[in-house]
């Protein structure tokens, strides 16, 4: 089942990048937990696909927003299958507008699913602590 949930990252990861709410919120539990990171102003648990994707929105319009760069999506760089837990790497492109340099911002979550349905994701800023968190090591 594990390598199957692998999949259900990327597919769900692919149809969040095109924007179509309806093929990624199929992959969700009802009551999926959404778990920003604590330095993130927004409040969680998240409860709920749609509050994920609103979330989700609200922080690729911030990035989006940068008056010193471009973002050019996300992208699923890494996948690390932990049996019920998926360890993934979320990373975002920022290209500098003007003479700033481009740098990219990484995320590093844990997805857990349960009998196929991804029930809850938790959001990190250090690789270490998502690998910890899903039972891995370096």
């Amino acid at each position: 089942m594990s390598q199957e949930n692998v999949e259900i990252v990327r597919e769900a990861m692919d149809a969040y990048n095109l924007g179509d709410k309806d093929r990624w919120v199929q992959f969700m539990d009802p009551e999926l937990e959404t778990f920003p990171v604590p330095e993130f102003p927004e409040p969680g648990p998240l409860v709920g696909p749609d509050a994920a994707w609103d979330f989700y929105q609200r922080f690729g319009e911030t990035m989006a927003g940068s008056k010193l760069y471009e973002t050019a999506g996300f992208e699923t760089a890494e996948l690390i299958d932990a049996g019920e837990r998926i360890f993934a790497c979320q990373r975002t492109p920022l290209h500098g507008r003007g003479n700033v340099e481009e740098i990219e911002f990484n995320l590093w979550g844990v997805h857990t699913f349960d009998d196929g349905r991804w029930v809850r994701t938790q959001w990190f800023l250090e690789r270490s602590e998502a690998l910890e968190a899903a039972g891995l090591s370096e």
